[in-house]
């Protein structure tokens, strides 16, 4: 998994200290990502009765309470039912003019009258129920909204991809190819925790039996947090979460595999972070991307890089070989040494010089024996 990322100070002490950023959903790019529009289901009768019997303090009985908006409760069932907790669905003592049941006599005096195939009665009280499950639905329409604004406010998030040579990212998110691009090992913490962003075309369908299930909540949340437009599915997107936003989360240095640096990268910024990788995990592979000759694209090439502790090394090795007595010029070292820059040889040598390791003499170098 890949994660882009432009050249500054963050990115230089996020390398140092091996960490990556977890930003809040609400400083993204794409104002839809997040905090998108969410179609709610409706919630089920089974879920409904569920909710409204753990809501309330009296006992009511299920099976009865389901029966009664399917309307496929028997009348002496639904009579029981009614004898027992009528008077707790129903309020008798409002006292309103237009209020057919004046007391849970009544009702029940009347109830008792009506014949088998005549339902108005039973029709009332699912309209009933159906009317308090339709402010349940109200409230988790609230809940959506709630969680977005108070959880989604606070929830942070790292982006990563499974692409490393798509070019709008390298623009977008690598300061139009001037920055560079990690790779981590994903079985490693916290890498092994992301999960896919789903693209598409329509806003998602939230499962209200499931938002009412504190044990597979989450399961909701991360949907609203994994839906985007189909116009982003080139980002391949991977995502791990954070409890907190604007936090950092260590991970191990063994996760990084490799580093690729964009086209336009500047040496000096190449130089200065394979220092700081390769201090850390000298294991990690350095490539920088290259146009391709014939169509519109990038490929990594490996480079190899070395302290200048390997390079001053290597340097003081060629000169004891080659030239073990002899003065000699930086353009005749330049030949037997191909992998580095006059500039970077010259600044090598006077280093070496400083440090008495050289002697330099009118222009030209010698071994201090």
């Amino acid at each position: 998994m890949f994660k882009y990322s432009p050249i500054n100070s963050y990115a230089l002490r996020n390398l140092q200290k091996n960490q990556i950023y977890f930003n809040n959903p609400l400083n993204f790019n794409d104002p839809f990502d997040t905090f998108h529009p969410a179609k709610i289901n409706e919630l089920s009768n089974e879920k409904f009765v569920e909710q409204f019997c753990n809501s309330s303090k009296r006992n009511f009985d299920k099976t009865a309470l389901l029966g009664i908006i399917n309307k496929s409760i028997s009348k002496e069932d639904f009579y029981d039912f009614c004898d027992e907790h009528i008077d707790y669905i129903f309020d008798f003592n409002q006292g309103s003019a237009n209020q057919i049941f004046k007391e849970k006599k009544d009702f029940l005096e009347q109830l008792k009258n009506i014949e088998e195939s005549k339902t108005s009665f039973l029709e009332n009280i699912g309209g009933l129920f159906s009317a308090v499950k339709l402010r349940l639905q109200s409230t988790i329409q609230e809940t959506i909204h709630n969680i977005r604004q108070e959880t989604f406010s606070k929830i942070g998030v790292s982006c990563f991809s499974k692409n490393n040579l798509n070019l709008l990212m390298w623009s977008h998110y690598a300061d139009s190819h001037q920055g560079f691009c990690l790779e981590f090992d994903s079985s490693f913490e916290p890498f092994s925790k992301a999960f896919e962003v789903i693209y598409k075309s329509e806003i998602p369908i939230i499962n209200s039996d499931l938002l009412m299930n504190e044990e597979v909540e989450a399961e909701s949340i991360k949907k609203l947090l994994s839906f985007k437009s189909i116009d982003w599915k080139h980002e391949k997107e991977l995502r791990i979460f954070h409890q907190e936003s604007n936090k950092s989360y260590f991970y191990s240095n063994r996760s990084l595999k490799a580093i690729y640096f964009g086209i336009r990268a500047n040496q000096s910024d190449i130089e200065i972070i394979c220092s700081i990788i390769k201090s850390q995990n000298p294991s990690v592979k350095f490539y920088k991307m290259k146009k391709l000759e014939l169509t519109f694209g990038i490929e990594p090439e490996e480079f190899f890089y070395n302290t200048a502790i390997e390079v001053q090394s290597s340097i003081l090795l060629i000169i004891s070989k080659l030239f073990p007595k002899n003065e000699f010029t930086s353009s005749q070292i330049k030949k037997v040494i191909n992998n580095i820059t006059e500039l970077q040889l010259k600044a090598h040598l006077e280093d070496l010089t400083n440090k008495n390791l050289l002697i330099k003499n009118k222009g030209k170098y010698q071994l201090n024996r």
